[in-house]
């Protein structure tokens, strides 16, 4: 008995768990979308294949298995391409398989042609091209092994056309799960005795920690022992902001002060995450390549520990196996630690405070941040754009367990539509808020439709400032007064969101922030909310065309 190899992918795609693909259809794997007629793998249509790319970034993020995006070749390879770069970035298990020319034509230029082996080769995990039928089983099953394994990533699969309708024996294709890590006891224990006798530890918490019980092991292991946590770049969701022991991001908004006393730690216990440039300040902090405290570092893949700073002792497992066997903490000893982490803590509120504030050209966006504090649920999901309106949320928005927060380390514009839209198919139920810059929804914003079509309760929340808003900053801090490039002829947002179906709302002025919200939240289908920002808010005060004026501190 044979089976088409298209058949053969879906089977083994559905076998390891995967339940749903994202594409742009493309006349070069039409067998394979016909094979997903007869699957229980929903497939997604979107406008665009770098939606269809941010989608599949979303849903491998939320499930830990890997997201699955199908494109055409050429264009459609590289329209993915930034979804690709993204996953690689975050960590993230991702398959993108592309149609390709027919094998007789490969390396000869043919219409649409990309070799994607070197187009690939620095941001893939593994790109495989399938020119032999047979041998798909089993490079599906290392896709599959690589894409979850180590630090997940993105896998790319070529298939060329005319393999796709190829017979292969027939199998019953074998689910592929990650390999399960153990702490080695010795390890454990030894940092068990190193912060038995810590007076300043200190916790980093990584990504690794977002999966499976992750967060709630962080919290009982960080409270137990009295030991303050410091989230990695982006990774505010791992732990309570506004818990005791919560020490801040380390990413961008850290004040000089602020990384002295977290330098002042006499432990480091690096847990889960791969301590990349943002994270570690340039690479200064801990420091590199020694960090001048004691220093563990936890991950499960051993390729990531030591690359930039040298621990004295490296445990390549379960950040979360490893967390939870430390030995149980000596009694009061968390007592013992509460100066240090009272001293910690200080500097995350003060840089988290928001002062209420007016602006003549339009509505200051961190009091709609503010304001989305007492509308937000505690399961909710935030999924944030790139640009001046994350920013805020990022800084100002206290993020707790279980909610969750949706963005990106690598930063591409355009991923917040698509990745709300997918976030909402993933958890249904779930309150999910959408927080886009213009220069960001114009990119992918057209994925309304899938949400409009689904009827998918999502808030998207549009800061029109009427400007690339991150890169205008830079602009005037390195070249003041010389704007170029950044302005946007932005369009009425709120008509655009009637054109695709779904509810529309302005925010014109800040007395309108309470009563927009309100209704924007008591919707039941899809809404975007318009928010006519300020610019000269997010501009440095050299800058501002007028005065911001602090009006009072708002509660937090």
């Amino acid at each position: 008995m044979t089976i088409s190899l298209s058949r053969y992918l879906v089977a083994a795609l559905s076998a390891s768990g995967i339940d749903r693909a994202y594409c742009v259809p493309g006349e070069s794997f039409l067998p394979v979308l016909d094979a997903l007629y007869d699957s229980a793998i929903e497939l997604v249509t979107c406008c665009h294949e770098s939606s269809a790319g941010f989608m599949a970034l979303a849903d491998g993020r939320l499930t830990g298995v890997p997201g699955v995006c199908l494109v055409s070749r050429g264009p459609g390879a590289t329209n993915a391409s930034i979804a690709v770069h993204t996953a690689q970035q975050d960590g993230v298990p991702m398959i993108l398989f592309i149609g390709q020319v027919p094998r007789r034509n490969l390396r000869r230029g043919a219409f649409q042609e990309i070799d994607y082996a070197t187009m690939f080769g620095g941001i893939a995990k593994w790109v495989v091209e399938i020119r032999d039928p047979e041998q798909l089983p089993a490079a599906l099953a290392r896709a599959l092994h690589v894409a979850i394994n180590g630090v997940p990533g993105p896998v790319v699969v070529s298939l060329p056309e005319d393999v796709l309708d190829e017979p292969i024996p027939e199998a019953t294709p074998r689910p592929v799960e990650r390999a399960r890590t153990a702490p080695e006891p010795a390890a454990a224990a030894q940092v068990g005795q190193w912060l038995k006798a810590a007076r300043r530890p200190l916790i980093i918490a990584g990504g690794e920690l977002g999966s499976g019980r992750g967060r709630e092991t962080l919290m009982e292991i960080a409270t137990a022992h009295g030991i303050p946590v410091a989230v990695s770049f982006r990774r505010h969701d791992l732990f309570d902001n506004e818990h005791p022991l919560f020490a801040g991001e380390l990413g961008i908004f850290n004040t000089k002060p602020q990384i002295e006393a977290l330098r002042s730690a006499d432990l480091i216990i690096a847990a889960g995450t791969r301590l990349n440039d943002l994270t570690t300040h340039g690479f200064t902090f801990p420091g590199s390549p020694y960090a001048p405290q004691r220093f563990v570092h936890v991950y499960d893949d051993p390729t990531v520990i030591g690359l930039h700073v040298k621990p004295d002792i490296g445990a390549a497992c379960s950040a979360e196996a490893f967390l939870r066997a430390l030995a149980p903490p000596q009694p009061s000893v968390a007592a013992t630690r509460a100066a240090w982490a009272e001293r910690l803590h200080a500097f995350q509120v003060a840089n988290a405070a928001w002062a209420r504030r007016t602006a003549p050209d339009g509505v200051v966006f961190g009091n709609v941040t503010t304001a989305l504090r007492r509308r937000v649920k505690d399961d909710a999901v935030i999924v944030l754009d790139a640009g001046v309106s994350a920013a805020l949320t990022y800084r100002y928005f206290p993020f707790r367990p279980p909610m969750r927060l949706l963005a990106t380390i690598g930063g591409p514009m355009g991923f917040g539509v698509p990745a709300a839209v997918a976030t909402a198919m993933r958890l249904p139920g779930r309150q999910i808020v959408c927080i886009a810059g213009d220069g960001g929804f114009l990119m992918t914003g057209n994925e309304l439709l899938a949400a409009v079509q689904r009827n998918l309760p999502i808030r998207v929340i549009v800061a029109n400032n009427g400007s690339l808003g991150t890169i205008r900053v830079h602009q005037e801090r390195m070249f003041p007064g010389r704007v170029i490039g950044t302005g946007l002829n932005s369009p009425d947002f709120a008509a655009l969101a009637r054109a695709f179906g779904c509810k529309d709302l302005v925010i014109a002025r800040e007395d309108d922030i309470e009563p927009v919200l309100d209704a924007a939240f008591g919707h039941r289908g899809p809404v975007l909310v318009e928010v006519k920002a300020s610019l000269s808010a997010a501009l440095p005060a050299s800058a501002r065309s007028g005065t911001v004026e602090s009006v009072h501190a708002s509660d937090n």
